[in-house]
């Protein structure tokens, strides 16, 4: 009988809690109404799609730059070619957060969706390689980041952008 009382009570909580987080006075809009307040966003236009683009790609690109360019590794400067790959990683992280933040032209939202994900799994690379704790694993982690990628190009393409400049000695995948 207690339990019946007790699952009673539970379910009116519930319902009145449900009915009143649909109109909460404190500023905090529902998972609902965010949901709804993102596809208000409005949708880029293709000038500002690609000058969203290019300052979005900026950091990533250049803390990868930072992080190739930097010199061989070895015991005694891993710990340094460890934080550039931490930093390649967190501003690919932002970059991909970026990309998610607004809304793509038609014509390059799918490109976009899809650069979005090969970020994330480069971000996670970066993170491998930054966790090494070798040089030989440092080396072995490094040859799995994939640096580059065609999908930036279907993007710039899309957006009315020159073509980016080419990572040396780097295929995209």
């Amino acid at each position: 009988m207690k339990y019946h009382l007790v699952a009673a009570a539970v379910a009116a909580s519930l319902s009145v809690s449900g009915l009143a987080g649909c109109g909460s006075g404190d500023g905090h809009a529902t998972p609902a109404a965010k949901a709804s307040s993102a596809h208000a966003t409005p949708v880029l236009t293709v000038k500002a799609a690609g000058e969203t683009y290019l300052k979005l790609s900026a950091a990533s690109n250049a803390a990868r730059e930072a992080w190739m360019s930097a010199p061989a590794p070895t015991a005694q400067n891993l710990a340094k070619h460890k934080r550039l790959a931490a930093r390649a990683a967190d501003a690919t992280v932002a970059f991909s957060q970026g990309l998610r933040a607004h809304r793509w032209p038609g014509r390059a939202q799918p490109y976009v969706t899809a650069l979005d994900k090969a970020l994330q799994e480069r971000a996670a690379a970066y993170r491998r390689v930054a966790a090494a704790g070798t040089v030989s694993a440092y080396l072995a982690a490094a040859a799995q980041v994939p640096v580059t990628t065609s999908l930036t190009a279907d993007v710039r393409k899309a957006l009315g952008l020159p073509e980016a400049a080419i990572v040396k000695g780097v295929t995209p995948r």
